[in-house]
């Protein structure tokens, strides 16, 4: 019997990984209107994204090379395009990996702006 450390809701997710942390966010550009005072009168929110972080140790015969920038990513069935990828290894031939991925927003329902 062997012990597989990693997020027991995301096994086997990524291909050769055994993640370890996983963290979701938002980001989006803004556009300010200022008024003849300097001051702000409206604020604008334009090019949404979401966004995913993943952490996580390199299985020992792992492939990780699908893990590549403009690569796919799917993870709690989102997909994701791969922004960042790095890969540490230690003086122990440790490796652990960090990947980062983005997404458009989905468009509010409504239409309403």
């Amino acid at each position: 019997m062997s012990i597989v450390f990693g997020l027991a809701s995301f096994k086997n997710a990524v291909a050769g990984l055994h993640l370890q942390t996983v963290t979701y966010g938002e980001t989006a550009s803004t556009a300010e209107a200022i008024d003849e005072d300097g001051n702000i009168e409206q604020i604008d929110m334009y090019g949404k994204k979401r966004t995913i972080q993943c952490e996580g140790n390199v299985v020992a015969e792992g492939d990780i090379s699908a893990l590549t920038v403009g690569g796919e990513l799917t993870i709690g069935g989102k997909k994701y395009t791969i922004d960042n990828v790095s890969v540490r290894e230690g003086v122990n031939g440790h490796k652990t990996a960090s990947i980062n991925g983005s997404a458009p927003m989905e468009a509010a329902e409504g239409g309403g702006s």
